[in-house]
């Protein structure tokens, strides 16, 4: 689910050229910004870090662009571009790897080159891709509950795994009785063991 601390500052529109595109690789990250004929305007490499954010948001605004295709739809960078106001087109790594061909390179995977043919791509296919929505409030919302829930059953588990090692080396014979140590039943046979 899409989180952050701290907001970012919005991209200003009124500098925006409808013509600019960007792509975001997803290792390095490189970002690609081409024109409407397709040429490469610039390109940058960026941080994940809160000041790489600040500085990819300056040079996308810098370089006009308004929309951009990346390849993850989650995680930091996702939430500062939605929150710029920027338009998110998510092309997932599958599909990224049949249009390296559209381009003539079936080889490994190249961010500086990926970059590139997301943000051609997003030029040249735009009414055929679904710009990504920032999350509602509900959505915000189940995810922060689903993650408070995933922390507490990995808390419980490894207090299973300590009790279970605990009462290797105390009361061996308690190990197998119950199929789960951390059931209703095997507590309650436990408590009066207070070792």
């Amino acid at each position: 689910m899409p989180r952050t601390t701290h907001p970012a500052p919005p991209c200003p529109r009124t500098h925006r050229r409808p013509d600019r595109r960007a792509g975001l690789g997803q290792n390095d990250p490189v970002v690609c910004v081409v024109d409407g004929a397709g040429q490469v305007v610039q390109r940058f490499t960026v941080r994940h870090i809160s000041a790489g954010l600040k500085e990819l948001l300056k040079r996308l605004a810098n370089a006009g662009c308004g929309e951009i295709a990346i390849e993850r739809p989650d995680g930091p960078v996702v939430v500062s571009l939605l929150e710029a106001a920027l338009t998110v087109v998510v092309i997932s790594p599958n599909p990224l790897k049949d249009l390296r061909s559209r381009y003539g390179s079936v080889g490994n995977k190249d961010d500086h080159f990926d970059a590139y043919v997301l943000a051609d791509t997003l030029r040249t296919d735009r009414a055929r891709l679904r710009p990504l929505l920032p999350d509602s409030p509900a959505t915000v919302t189940l995810g922060t509950t689903c993650g408070a829930r995933k922390d507490l059953v990995g808390h419980r588990a490894a207090l299973a795994n300590r009790l279970r090692a605990h009462l290797q080396s105390a009361l061996p014979g308690a190990v197998g009785l119950f199929s789960e140590l951390d059931s209703a039943i095997s507590l309650k046979f436990l408590a009066p063991f207070d070792t």
